[in-house]
């Protein structure tokens, strides 16, 4: 695919926002521009991603667990210089092993039912999370136990060192929103309906499962003067033009967006508009099937060098995604523990050496690729994008669509599909690892191992964050080496707002809290 076949494509792409898009945003269910004026207490928040679960165990999180966050609270919250901030938690201390973190509790909190939050309550929800087996468990797999202190202390164990174990109870990785003891002694609720201790609650009558979700404020939140808005509203925009659409109609003041959209709506936002966003993610294609269980020749890492060969970053990056995004290989951003600017060389633009190693391998003629994405803007543009630059070497992709995390989640445990169409944040490697590298984690279905990747992985994880980076370098290093990955870009968390609304940046928090999204007057 050449530049000329992109800026088709753009084109294309860009004359969606001014066409039927409008008609879909109005078909969601949200009110007019008149009453959306009217309505200057309520935060309207447009969603790309149908919720997987409102169960904070069997969620997305990020961008896909957008929904939690106004009805679930953290134990802390990370903030975008990477500090911790308190909330159900006013303090907590880390052993010097690393194996136990001690959180004391914000006397006075309480639930939405009414209930206190104690530390039995937490210990509680905590082991449900870890339990329940979703996507996010694993990295609680080293748990050992949890010792209750007093009303307001507890204690978590981990069998291994843990330097980054306190990040695990923010609101980005899910096991810190507690869920209340009524609400797991009704566990079947908990997937549609709400039982947090944040400044909001699901307003289950007013919910449209899959489209638009409700919520009003929590009358036992712990700081009143943090609740901004009368209500909240998130409405699902899988087709972010619609999304971008709405906004311009007055019907949202906030979008959760991509880059893509990003991009392609920059030079024609309205003037109550702005995009804010932040470096903080990577996109690209996960090769998922190493070992060849039911495609064999990705178990040939010439193979997959050649597929990270072919793919033209540069071209992708500028013609996609802009200002938005940075060419990239690596699945950490620049700025985030494990970056190292020398791997960016590792695998130049060049079709030529890798059609040199398909046929060193034994497929000249290329092969039929399964992939799969999940039905979102930027996914299906850059999965046709890839798609076009590695037919050149021959490879044909065999997509499928899934509309939404749930049968995505399934298709993959099924094995369905070879490889994935993929975008996520970098994180603390500690815990991106169990993610994308760990053979147990939630984007490693095939349940690859490298012995020489694991080796590395648990030397730098027995290491205090500060002096770890060297050794997050080498296992970085190794899983570009193995070419588990196909990435094409550092990619920016995006938001499109309106002058209605003032926010913070993402940072380190990697996405934005809806409790920072405050009335701009």
């Amino acid at each position: 695919m050449d530049m000329n076949q992109f800026n088709d494509m753009l084109i294309g792409r860009r004359s969606l926002l001014g066409a039927s898009a409008a008609g879909l945003a109005l078909g969601a269910g949200l009110a007019g521009p008149a009453q959306a004026q009217a309505n200057a207490k309520v935060l309207t928040v447009g969603g790309a991603f149908v919720p997987l679960s409102m169960d904070p165990a069997n969620s997305g999180n990020g961008r896909a667990g957008l929904h939690l966050a106004p009805a679930y609270e953290p134990l802390v919250r990370t903030q975008a210089d990477g500090k911790f901030a308190p909330a159900l938690a006013t303090a907590w201390e880390l052993s010097a092993d690393s194996r136990e973190v001690t959180f004391t509790l914000r006397q006075g909190a309480k639930f939405s039912d009414g209930e206190p939050v104690t530390a039995e309550a937490c210990k509680k929800s905590i082991e449900y999370f870890v339990g329940k087996k979703g996507p996010f468990a694993a990295n609680l797999a080293s748990m050992t136990g949890i010792d209750v202190l007093d009303t307001y202390r507890f204690k978590v164990k981990v069998s291994v060192p843990q330097p980054a174990l306190i990040e695990l109870f923010n609101g980005y990785w899910l096991a810190g929103y507690i869920i209340s003891p009524k609400g797991l002694a009704s566990a079947n609720l908990l997937g549609a309906q709400t039982f947090g201790a944040g400044p909001y609650k699901l307003d289950h009558t007013a919910t449209v499962t899959g489209k638009t979700y409700t919520f009003l404020p929590n009358e036992h939140y712990y700081d009143k003067s943090r609740i901004k808005w009368e209500k909240l509203v998130i409405t699902v925009f899988e087709d972010q033009n619609a999304g971008i659409q709405a906004m311009k109609a007055g019907q949202i003041k906030l979008l959760v967006s991509d880059p893509l959209s990003a991009q392609a709506g920059s030079a024609n936002l309205s003037k109550n508009m702005r995009i804010q966003s932040d470096a903080v993610g990577w996109t690209g294609l996960i090769l998922m099937d190493r070992d060849g269980q039911v495609q064999p020749f990705l178990k040939d890492v010439r193979v997959r060098q050649a597929i990270n060969h072919a793919i033209d970053r540069k071209l992708i990056s500028q013609a996609l995604l802009g200002r938005f995004a940075e060419p990239s290989l690596q699945l950490q951003s620049r700025g985030f523990m494990g970056y190292d600017a020398a791997l960016e060389k590792r695998y130049p633009f060049d079709p030529a050496k890798a059609k040199q190693l398909m046929e060193a391998a034994g497929f000249p003629n290329g092969f039929e690729l399964k992939v799969g994405y999940v039905n979102n803007t930027l996914s299906r543009f850059l999965t046709q994008a890839i798609a076009g630059q590695l037919k050149k070497i021959g490879i044909k992709f065999v997509t499928e669509e899934y509309q939404g995390f749930g049968p995505f989640l399934a298709a993959g445990r099924n094995k369905s599909y070879s490889a994935l169409v993929f975008n996520s944040n970098s994180s603390v490697p500690n815990l991106a690892r169990f993610q994308t590298l760990d053979a147990k984690g939630s984007l490693n279905t095939y349940g690859s191992e490298d012995a020489t990747l694991t080796k590395l992985m648990n030397e730098a994880a027995l290491l205090p964050l500060a002096k770890a980076e060297a050794a997050w370098k080498k296992v970085y290093a190794q899983a570009v080496e193995l070419a588990w990955f196909a990435p094409v870009a550092a990619v920016h968390v995006c938001y499109f707002a309106t002058s209605d609304v003032k926010m913070p940046q993402a940072g380190q928090s990697l996405v934005v809290d809806l409790i920072d999204v405050v009335p701009a007057k």
